[in-house]
């Protein structure tokens, strides 16, 4: 295939950073449901068990799946104001590169963000979509715990559903909160970040945590954030500038050790996310609107983890909700509920070969009530009665995994999970993927499974109406429809979205060089898209349909290079080969071909540490338009350790002014030069 200059540029800045690819050894791999069971141990020399691809903890050399990790050192270096701006950097993810709108969110391996499910220590956090008039209307579900209390983040890129069901169809986002300490300890941050341009809004960040134990056998965990981002105050051509957000988060833990191998747990969350629109009106005199709703968030949780001697086990009992209160102020009503209960036993056992047994379940039930979008019309397009503005919802699951020690250096996953639905019935997602080190520095990796999405409750119900003025009206030309609204109603007859996915990688590994490269081709079909329906009961109606096919594969490199004790260079590069709607042959969604981020960790003193960091983004594509040239967008930073206690971080982000406007009304901007300084005490 011929490279061009934008690929020649993704190259070169990935060479420079390192001679080839990626964030280092983030090939890894983990538990789900044992998420907050596993500490942050060691297997072999140097390396980390981590959680997120496995039902039991693994090494992350013997991860069955490509996985990349967020340490909370990288998470501490410079204020983020979404996660999303550390997520985008990782290989094969895209997004994170825009305050606002559709690149903010962020896709891995070219499936849009609502087939990436979100975690907290392996338990789903809820969906905060459908509380909105449209689902791309509303922000990713990424910030609603508090940076402080976050340990690292680990990402699942491809199909999860063999573990965690439905939504984990494009990959999981796992984020593993810090353990209660033993000890009392805490620490607290301020940062700010000053835009260079006067018009841009500046941002802001405070936070804290606070953990120890209250008697022998009871520990406790305090945390809380609040964040600012002013909204802009500019006017540009194609566009109107980015709108601010204003966020509060908080969490409190207790755990209880009632006797030696057993932990009761109990943790509440809530979070606050308030949109601010600019302050200025667009050219046609139109006041610019903020991006996403007042949104309110809870959750709690009750759970228990076990050591049996011959088992362990887990098991967890939670309720998650959001409200959009915009929506509440008006006299309307919208709110998401989910309570479910999660269970895992852990074993082993020795059948000619070693076994690593997990054997799990789990029942939801969802509840969503949205008096803009549901029940709002009379007669549904067949004629029924539509009562209401609540839809309900139950899943109940079993699955099965197993690690397979074929030899020392060859370990084989097997696994599945089966769920089972009240309107689409039982769907099987099977997985099977082979680990060998062929000699201790290589990694051969390989697998195939299958995942899936279920139909959410908004579009599998024929009265979850939404209605278009006109731009989602434009599919019904051919059969008639010439001006005017219609409504764009859900299906009780859909089939869950389905795909499998491949992929094969190598990994080499030594104390001076890591290198790394993942190939992934998944077939995805029974894709849920918007269909014309016709002319019904007096109205113009499309319908949710499963109408389409689609394509991905691409290749992902990875590598790390340690010339020095004090300097470590990092890089990765995706390659986006094709994200294809087969039917249509159009983009699946905006994303680069290249993408490719680099940086030079460098330790001059033991107390002064300092980071260069370099993404390259590739010319964006939306229905055929170029919305954003290539970009190249360059930071630095730096951290001082005064005293043990007290680290000073300060630093410039898009170091050299990169200006990226987006065109063809796209919206898209990246923020221009920026300055940050920050404080984190540590007691």
């Amino acid at each position: 295939m011929r490279v061009n200059s934008n690929s020649s540029r993704a190259l070169m800045l990935c060479g420079a950073m390192i001679l080839a690819p990626a964030i280092a050894h983030a090939e890894v791999a983990a538990t789900s449901e044992a998420a907050s069971a596993v500490e942050d141990d060691t297997n072999r020399e140097g390396s980390t068990i981590i959680v997120t691809a496995a039902a039991t903890g693994v090494d992350i050399r013997d991860a069955p799946a490509s996985v990349s990790v967020i340490t909370r050192e990288e998470i501490e270096r410079q204020p983020v104001q979404s996660l999303g701006e550390l997520l985008g950097r990782l290989p094969g993810v895209t997004g994170g590169i825009s305050p606002t709108g559709a690149m903010s969110k962020i896709t891995i391996r070219g499936l849009s963000d609502n087939y990436t499910l979100m975690l907290v220590n392996g338990r789903r956090i809820g969906n905060s979509r459908d509380i909105a008039y449209r689902p791309d209307l509303g922000r990713q579900n990424l910030n609603w715990i508090s940076p402080d209390m976050i340990e690292r983040i680990e990402v699942v890129r491809g199909p999860m559903s063999s573990i965690y069901g439905s939504d984990a169809m494009g990959g999981v986002i796992n984020i593993i909160t810090r353990k209660i300490a033993p000890n009392w300890r805490g620490s607290a941050n301020a940062s700010y970040t000053l835009q260079e341009q006067a018009d841009r809004g500046d941002s802001y960040q405070v936070g804290g945590n606070v953990t120890g134990p209250i008697t022998d056998s009871i520990g406790l965990t305090l945390g809380g954030t609040y964040a600012r981002t002013d909204p802009d105050e500019v006017i540009l051509a194609g566009n109107n500038g980015a709108a601010g957000v204003s966020s509060t988060n908080l969490t409190g833990g207790l755990n209880w050790r009632p006797a030696e191998g057993h932990d009761v747990s109990a943790e509440v969350t809530y979070g606050l996310e308030d949109p601010i629109a600019p302050t200025t009106r667009a050219a046609n005199g139109n006041a610019q609107s903020a991006f996403g709703s007042n949104t309110e968030r809870l959750g709690l949780r009750l759970g228990h983890e076990g050591d049996w001697g011959f088992a362990s086990s887990r098991l967890d009992i939670y309720h998650n909700s959001y409200v959009n209160t915009d929506q509440a102020d008006s006299g309307g009503t919208a709110e998401f509920k989910e309570f479910i209960i999660d269970g895992l036993i852990n074993f082993e056992a020795n059948l000619l070969v070693a076994h690593k047994l997990a054997v799990g379940g789990q029942y939801r039930e969802e509840e969503l009530t949205n008096t803009d979008t549901i029940g709002t019309i009379p007669i549904d397009y067949d004629g029924n009665v539509v009562d209401g503005a609540t839809l309900t919802g139950h899943t109940a699951a079993l699955f099965i995994e197993d690690q397979i020690g074929l030899v020392k250096e060859l370990h084989l996953t097997l696994g599945g999970r089966l769920d089972s639905h009240h309107r689409y019935g039982e769907n099987f997602s099977p997985r099977a993927y082979l680990v060998w080190h062929p000699i201790e520095q290589v990694t051969l990796r390989g697998g195939i499974s299958r995942g899936f999405r279920a139909p959410s409750l908004k579009e599998n119900s024929a009265g979850a109406a939404t209605q278009s003025g006109g731009n989602g009206c434009r599919s019904l030309v051919g059969l008639g429809y010439t001006t005017g609204g219609c409504y764009m109603a859900g299906n009780p007859d859909l089939d869950p979205e389905e795909s499998t996915n491949y992929e094969v990688g190598a990994q080499w590994d030594s104390d001076l060089l890591q290198l790394g490269a993942t190939y992934f081709y998944t077939d995805f079909k029974n894709k849920i898209e918007y269909a014309p329906l016709g002319f019904f009961e007096g109205r113009w109606w499309t319908q949710m349909r499963n109408v389409q096919r689609a394509r991905t594969q691409g290749l992902e490199l990875t590598g790390q290079l340690r010339p020095a004790e004090t300097i470590t260079v990092r890089a990765n590069a995706t390659w986006m080969m094709e994200a294809k709607n087969l039917d249509t042959g159009a983009n699946l969604i905006t994303a680069p071909e290249w993408s490719v981020f680099g940086s030079i960790d460098w330790q001059p003193t033991e107390r002064l540490g300092l980071f260069f960091s370099g993404q390259y983004t590739g010319k964006q594509l939306g229905g055929g338009t170029t919305l954003t040239n290539a970009n190249t967008i360059f930071d630095l930073n730096a951290a001082y350790d005064v005293t043990d206690f007290l680290t000073l971080r300060a630093g410039v982000m898009n170091v050299f002014a990169e200006q990226i406007t987006g065109t063809g009304g796209s919206g898209y901007y990246s923020p221009g030069r920026r300055f940050f300084a920050g404080v984190t005490t540590r007691f």
